[in-house]
């Protein structure tokens, strides 16, 4: 969830930066199923601009009707819509519409804290009767500060919806040719932060990456000074043998949650054995990391299709998620 409240933050800059007043919709309770679990925001602007979603598209329109209020009178709102006659989802959804007044500085502050990959929380009060409240609203707290959505907020004789953020999820590519791009792209759909690094010798910028936050061109020997933690992921794509070897050699001390070669499984046998060769002392649990085929197998043939499939293996890697289909998957879809 903590890219989408990213996404929001940015787009609440572009649209104060416009004199527009938006509103935060957070679903905070749900009874029975739904396509989207109680914790989603989206970001309604008062021309009807939206950013993010809390359904798959079924309920948004509802929302901006009931939204009018809010822009309306300044003061927060609670909502239901049950699902169970309109969607066939059984479940009936509570959100909050809360105006949005972060000032400037407190907006940038959160948006740098965020990208510095800090860990949030969210306490969102609402009513306990639905309908209009003044005093409802969010409470993010970062980096030891609390930040109110806006000035009204009273948590007395509320509920309270807490939410851990953890540090945004960053993808770091190895290689600057073509499949690397089409990664870049698909995988920022996702909220991920993409850092690319291509080799020194290329002449590319990051305008030739849609999606990449960062584009690097590092040394071999500086690669370890990379911030590649637990929350990230490594892909590392160059097409060059000796170039995936260095790279490889220089990533010896991280544990990325994933670690992933392009190629068939022979090339992963061989840049193990040239890495071990290089470096003897190489742990066992940085040579179990590395996944060579990268990707899950869907049939992937084109470079896109490719890209699907090494997501899918992060997601699941990540997630400890059993690789089967939905329809064979016992209880509910989401645990």
């Amino acid at each position: 969830m903590t890219h989408e409240l990213y996404r929001i933050l940015k787009a609440y800059q572009q649209f104060r930066s416009l004199n527009e007043r938006s509103v935060l919709v957070t679903l905070v309770a749900l009874e029975g199923s739904s396509y989207r679990k109680p914790g989603v925001r989206m970001l309604l602007s008062e021309s009807g601009q939206m950013i993010g979603a809390v359904s798959g598209g079924c309920v948004e329109k509802e929302i901006k009707l009931q939204a009018q209020e809010v822009f309306d009178t300044n003061n927060a709102k609670l909502m239901t819509y049950d699902g169970r006659y309109r969607l066939g989802c059984e479940g009936i959804l509570y959100l909050l519409i809360e105006p949005l007044e972060l000032c400037v500085n407190d907006t940038d502050t959160i948006i740098t804290h965020l990208e510095a990959k800090l860990t949030a929380t969210v306490n969102t009060f609402y009513p306990l009767e639905i309908g209009v409240n003044k005093y409802s609203g969010s409470v993010l707290t970062i980096h030891g500060k609390d930040y109110l959505t806006h000035t009204s907020i009273d948590q007395e004789d509320k509920e309270c919806f807490q939410q851990k953020l953890d540090p945004l999820f960053e993808l770091f590519i190895f290689g600057a040719e073509h499949d690397s791009a089409v990664l870049s792209e698909i995988a920022s759909k996702l909220g991920w932060r993409i850092t690319l690094i291509a080799p020194a010798d290329e002449q590319k910028t990051i305008e030739d990456f849609k999606g990449v936050s960062v584009l690097l061109t590092p040394l071999f020997s500086e690669v370890g000074d990379l911030p590649i933690h637990e929350k990230s992921a490594v892909i590392i794509m160059t097409h060059s043998i000796s170039k995936d070897v260095q790279y490889l050699l220089e990533l010896t001390e991280k544990r990325p949650a994933y670690v992933g070669l392009l190629g068939p499984a022979h090339r992963r046998e061989r840049l193990i054995e040239q890495v071990l060769e290089f470096k003897p002392e190489t742990d066992d649990t940085f040579i179990d990391l590395i996944r060579g085929p990268a990707g899950i197998n869907i049939g992937a043939i084109s470079a896109e299709e490719i890209a699907i499939s090494i997501i899918g293996e992060i997601l699941a890697v990540t997630r400890s998620a059993q690789l089967i289909s939905l329809k064979d998957k016992s209880g509910a879809i989401h645990d």
